[in-house]
């Protein structure tokens, strides 16, 4: 047996037993979402699985801020709420949609990602929509500490990851090692002090590994510049033309519970643009650093594996599924091992082995595949309806729910203008701004906030 192979075998073992016990009744699932135009394609993935694999009869709903009139929740044995629609929030729940969830007497579940911020908020609206399961990203150890049982009395939490590995990838045509154009790449975005080290880690790799790859003669493509981020099938280009990828762990190392964390950090940037990290660090959480431990594995380790692109990762747990120098190559933090991972990228043999070893043991396993997420979700779903009073009118047929979901006018229109902000966004910074100054460019997208928050006052 390889090393790591026993965890492996029983996250394999635990998704075979899920598919066993599933028993033969199916559930009619609303499944409440939202589908934004620029946005990574995982997004797409996770509620295209939930539709496509569950052995229940799970109907995908687009809203955002309100229900599409019509819409009669009576009719679903279960509402289950995506992460894409953040619950806490106005603009994508309104009142008067919250209002009505929280009225239906059956089974209520929710996803939740990005669970680092305005966690008492989350909390809230759990309750106040009667919430009874909440698949969460946390891991397990950790989720006491979030969704406590005080808090949330008789709500249930399951672990899930926050994505896994599209079969379709697994089997998507890719160049060799040695035919790839680009020797190491990498996309990230500068995320917020209030993040904490975590966050801070997701842009420092790509530009100290660019800056250090210079003598070595490779040829990097990096940027952590939000205007050059790339989805959908310009992503799994990129990724396909790439020899080695970098990454760290996905997460945050700061949970900010009440937004007091993230309020005070925006107030000092706002009075002194030059605060470092350090300094904000030290002002506003460094007690709190690292005190619950979101770090899990990114779905571009998943991708990459299918892909069959080297991961040249930081070092880390990355949810017990990679193991260091067999699926990933690790980076140290304080990059001290530099020269170690420039020779493993110039040495085809070790980069194809290990390659390989993420492909068969990590991309091609049912376990990280979404047929077995989507299993434990029906199962787990199926099991919480117990000791809820059955339906009582027929489900929707296709064409009944398809006619309301075309009426939706202001839905559409809400979301229209959302797109329409997020496109002229990229146009300004990726094209128009492309080869300004990082300066000018910060300059500006702070301005660029500033008259969202008023253009969002005048249409909510």
């Amino acid at each position: 047996m390889i090393a790591g192979s026993s965890s492996l075998a029983n996250a394999t073992f635990e998704t075979e037993a899920l598919s066993r016990d599933l028993p033969d009744e199916q559930l009619e699932v609303l499944l409440l979402c939202d589908r934004p135009a620029i946005v990574a394609g995982t997004v797409h993935e996770h509620i295209d699985a939930l539709t496509r694999c569950s052995t229940h009869r799970v109907r995908a709903v687009e809203m955002f801020h309100d229900l599409p009139k019509g819409l009669d929740l009576n009719r679903f044995d279960v509402v289950l709420i995506h992460y894409t629609l953040v619950a806490s929030d106005d603009r994508y729940l309104s009142p008067e949609a919250r209002e009505t969830i929280s009225a239906f007497p059956r089974l209520k579940a929710i996803f939740v990602q990005d669970e680092y911020r305005f966690v008492d908020r989350t909390v809230a609206a759990i309750r106040s929509l009667g919430i009874k399961v909440v698949f969460t990203c946390v891991p397990e150890r950790e989720i006491e500490k979030v969704y406590s049982a005080r808090n949330l009395p008789g709500v249930t939490k399951v672990n899930v990851l926050t994505g896994y590995v599209n079969k379709q990838h697994i089997e998507r045509h890719v160049a060799p090692l040695t035919g790839r154009p680009i020797d190491v790449g990498y996309r990230a975005r500068m995320l917020p002090a209030w993040l904490g080290e975590l966050g801070q880690e997701k842009w420092r790799i790509g530009e100290r590994f660019a800056r250090e790859a210079v003598p070595s003669g490779l040829k990097c493509d990096i940027s952590c510049s939000e205007e050059d981020r790339l989805y959908g099938e310009d992503w799994l280009n990129f990724i396909g033309s790439c020899k080695a990828i970098l990454g760290v762990e996905s997460g945050a190392s700061i949970f900010d519970f009440t937004g007091e964390i993230q309020s005070a950090v925006e107030q000092d940037l706002r009075r002194q643009p030059s605060l470092t990290f350090d300094e904000l660090r030290e002002r506003h959480f460094k007690a709190k650093e690292g005190l619950i431990k979101l770090n899990q594995i990114s779905p571009r380790c998943f991708e990459a594996a299918a892909l069959r692109t080297l991961m040249i990762l930081y070092e880390g747990d990355y949810s017990g599924v990679l193991l260091p120098w067999r699926h990933y190559v690790p980076l140290r933090k304080d990059h001290s091992n530099m020269a170690e991972i420039v020779r493993t990228l110039k040495d085809p043999i070790r980069s194809e082995t290990i390659v390989e070893a993420a492909y068969t043991e990590v991309a091609c396993n049912p376990a990280y595949g979404y047929q077995a997420f989507v299993t434990k979700v029906d199962s787990v779903l199926l099991r919480e309806t117990t000791g809820f009073a059955p339906r009582a009118v027929p489900c929707y047929s296709d064409s009944e729910l398809n006619l309301i979901k075309s009426r939706s006018v202001a839905i559409h229109l809400r979301r229209l203008r959302r797109d329409a902000i997020q496109y002229i966004y990229v146009f300004i910074f990726r094209f128009l701004l492309g080869h300004a100054q990082r300066e000018t460019k910060e300059f500006y997208k702070w301005q660029a906030k500033k008259w969202l928050r008023v253009v969002k006052q005048w249409f909510g």
